[in-house]
């Protein structure tokens, strides 16, 4: 035991780990949380665990015979992730996709054990795997790159939907996959001169890979969360509007027709809504309107938008009918961005 070695940096790698392999246990078992979508988030974070258990077990010395026990995680963590967003995006995933990305952990497993050790003999193990390390990196960058491209095109093909899912954040995690593939192939070249003995120059990239861990867990879910709330929200809000909703009375016609069509069409619930779209909605200028709106009423287009989102979120939120939902949820569906 004396030869262990422990440091602040490994204990934090540690508690990512131990986080991660609790959530998807806990994803995996729970009924109200097991579904299809969350078992691939749960093998996704798997598989960041244990890419990162296999390294800190050696970084610790807990493990000497490190070469012959290397198993290639990384080939798991990116299809699997594809899998989760295929499946949070509600696309159908086909046995040829999963094929395909499964296919290089198990071949490079198998060449490994069979072919490598049998063939080049066990010193040729260190090199084999970093050899896969390199491979693992630029498979790593063509799933994210097919992943990012799988979510613009989902993007545009929900435009137009005021409940499409948002993939902000999603973006936001392929974002850092991006940087975590370059520290991984830092500390595979630069760092390697700068840290020549033991396992320092893989802690930026193991403790990176932790916090994605924490992130991806919680804010999946979260999400998920949110999206199946505006759907319940929006089947039960049909009797929530603003038709009773006058502000400033105004003997406009103009101003009165485009503010009934804005009521009552509920244009307001659409959070894209802008002086642009109403007025190829009218068939008027946007000048026109914007001079009506100042004419007749206290506030400006924006203000009038969101007072009207004001006044339905208020019906909700103190409505009993709502009071398991969370607030960002009825936001949301009330044509609120955040």
């Amino acid at each position: 035991m004396e030869d262990l070695n422990f440091n602040i940096f490994n204990i934090i790698i540690l508690l990512g780990i131990i986080h991660g392999l609790i959530f998807s246990v806990i994803l995996f078992l729970n009924k109200k949380l097991r579904n299809r979508t969350n078992n691939y988030l749960a093998l996704t974070i798997l598989s960041l665990g244990l890419s990162n258990l296999q390294y800190w077990l050696k970084d610790v010395n807990l493990i000497k015979s490190f070469d012959v026990l290397f198993i290639p995680f990384e080939f798991l963590m990116l299809p699997f992730f594809f899998f989760y967003v295929k499946s949070f995006l509600q696309k159908e995933i086909n046995k040829y996709e999963k094929w395909l990305l499964i296919f290089p952990f198990f071949f490079f497993i198998i060449h490994q054990y069979i072919f490598t050790v049998e063939i080049f003999g066990i010193n040729f193990i260190e090199t084999f795997n970093l050899i896969i390390e390199y491979i693992s990196i630029i498979f790593s960058i063509a799933i994210i790159l097919i992943v990012f491209k799988l979510i613009l095109n989902y993007e545009k093909e929900n435009r137009n939907d005021n409940l499409k899912i948002k993939t902000r954040w999603l973006k936001q995690i392929l974002c850092i996959g991006i940087i975590l593939c370059i520290l991984w192939f830092l500390s595979l070249t630069i760092f390697d001169y700068l840290f020549t003995k033991g396992y320092y120059k893989f802690y930026p990239l193991w403790i990176g890979m932790s916090v994605l861990i924490y992130w991806l867990a919680y804010t999946s879910i979260f999400q998920m969360n949110v999206f199946n709330q505006r759907k319940a929200i929006r089947s039960k809000s049909k009797a929530y509007s603003n038709d009773n909703y006058s502000g400033k009375n105004s003997e406009d016609i103009a101003y009165n027709k485009i503010k009934s069509t804005i009521i009552n069409e509920k244009l307001y619930l659409n959070p894209k809504l802008s002086l642009m779209q109403l007025s190829e909605i009218l068939n008027l200028s946007e000048g026109y309107i914007s001079q009506v709106f100042n004419a007749n009423s206290d506030t400006n287009f924006t203000d009038f938008i969101n007072q009207l989102r004001i006044e339905v979120s208020k019906q909700m939120i103190t409505s009993t009918d709502f009071k398991n939902y969370t607030v960002e949820s009825i936001g949301l569906e009330c044509g609120f961005n955040s």
